[in-house]
């Protein structure tokens, strides 16, 4: 009996040491993966001036951001990924995220492609809450899903494979917080 509750003990710690970054029940055998370590920026590139990674989250803030007239992208440098499906939690301040799928990088730090904006501008986002979201990123479509309820479907998307990134607004004083983020491919 004790060693159930130290081997307990030891799941616990485990699990709450990858906070951010672990699967929901069943989803590794759905074929889902994590798309951030929760230690590093490892396949993500970007302003680390701006983006920046605590306790297992990604998060960016423009409160320091001077001089920039541009938005800045956090690209994901690993897969290209056509048909997927993308679940994470996110959590805005006074901003918006932009959620950029099928791209291509025309510049550094400037994306090219099909989007879907996260903002505090749709009613159903509050600001410094998180929220679950799911892109379904399929046949030249995409739907989203805000805690459970879809909110937008048939978005134009393209059937092509390309780049993942985020991307914040040069706005001051706005800040956007990313977690368990995880991603399954379609095809």
């Amino acid at each position: 009996m004790r060693l159930l509750r130290v081997f307990g003990f030891v799941l616990l710690v485990l699990v709450a040491g990858l906070e951010g970054q672990v699967l929901q029940m069943g989803e590794a055998s759905e074929g889902f993966v994590p798309l951030f370590n929760g230690r590093d920026f490892g396949r993500w590139e970007g302003d680390e001036q701006i983006w920046q990674i605590e306790r297992d989250r990604m998060w960016a803030s423009t409160d320091k951001m001077t001089g920039r007239k541009r938005s800045l992208a956090l690209v994901h440098r690993g897969e290209r990924y056509q048909d997927f499906e993308l679940r994470m939690e996110v959590r805005l301040r006074n901003g918006r995220l932009k959620l950029w799928v099928q791209s291509e990088e025309r510049t550094e730090g400037v994306m090219e492609g099909p989007s879907v904006e996260i903002s505090e501008a749709r009613k159903y986002l509050r600001s410094n809450e998180w929220v679950e979201y799911k892109l379904l990123c399929q046949d030249g479509k995409m739907t989203v899903w805000v805690n459970g309820e879809k909110r937008e479907e048939s978005l134009p998307a393209t059937k092509q494979a390309g780049l993942l990134a985020f991307e914040v607004e040069g706005v001051p004083a706005m800040e956007v917080r990313l977690r368990t983020m995880r991603i399954k491919k379609l095809k």
